[in-house]
């Protein structure tokens, strides 16, 4: 059975592993885990999130701009 590579679960999914490591790791280096880690995870999150909205924006060719 093939599997559709540029169906968005599969970046979604990505984002949600990446950040469990994200997270996993300011737990256990942060001295205390507070607004601060959450920030950073919110932060990193958004970033990535319009990362992967502009690589498929540009795989797909399209320019709605």
């Amino acid at each position: 059975m093939p599997r559709d590579v540029e169906h968005p679960v599969w970046s979604l999914l990505r984002l949600v592993i990446m950040f469990s490591g994200v997270t996993v790791f300011l737990y256990l280096n942060a001295s205390s885990f507070d607004e601060t880690e959450v920030t950073t995870i919110i932060e990193v999150m958004l970033l990535a999130g319009g990362f992967e909205m502009l690589k498929r924006k540009i795989a797909n060719g399209k320019d709605d701009s």
